[in-house]
């Protein structure tokens, strides 16, 4: 997983290349429901991202102060302190309102196969839901903690907690996705 790619990942890339190239070498008859078979894989990983998501909300954050940290500027090869805000979890007063964040991080996640010439490989992502400047509203959800307007009034900020959705399930789900992409391509093989 890159580190641009906040909210992708990619389960072995060498191991998973070599099984999905085998994938081009069958008829069209046998890779079509080889394919289907791959692509209902990744049902599980998103049930339990979806369950994550229909759990409890986060707690709040509130800033409780700071402490000074020691940081060395290699530009000027000295050390110098820094005050860094530190948090704590809060109860929070809750409107009832929603803006449907968690709906649409639910109804963006996917999962693709890719079996190409060119590139191969298994993608858990999430598309939605965007703001308006285009921005996937997934990618600061999956943080533990971040800031914004109180329902889009950009004079009132405030800090929120946030729930950690897409990584676990995709890393816990790794190695079952791989044997049995490895036990359907390897049964595809022996019906040829």
């Amino acid at each position: 997983m890159t580190g641009r790619q906040v909210t992708g990942a990619t389960p072995d890339p060498e191991s998973l290349k070599r099984l999905l190239n085998k994938l081009r070498e069958f008829p069209p008859a046998v890779r079509t429901p080889v394919r289907r078979e791959l692509r209902a894989l990744g049902a599980p990983v998103i049930a339990e991202q979806k369950a994550i998501l229909d759990g409890p909300l986060p707690r709040g954050v509130r800033k409780t102060g700071y402490r000074h940290k020691l940081v060395h500027s290699k530009r000027k090869g000295k050390f110098y302190a820094v005050k860094v805000n530190t948090y704590a979890e809060t109860d929070v007063k809750r409107g009832g309102q929603s803006t449907g964040m968690r709906a649409g991080i639910k109804a963006g996640l996917k999962f693709r196969v890719t079996a190409g010439k060119t590139r191969q490989g298994v993608e858990f992502k999430t598309t939605g839901p965007r703001g308006e400047d285009g921005f996937n509203k997934a990618k600061f959800w999956q943080k533990k903690r971040f800031r914004h307007p109180v329902f889009g009034d950009r004079k009132h900020y405030i800090d929120q907690g946030g729930q950690p959705f897409f990584r676990n399930p995709v890393m816990d789900g790794r190695d079952q996705l791989l044997r049995a992409t490895e036990e359907i391509l390897t049964r595809a093989a022996d019906q040829t």
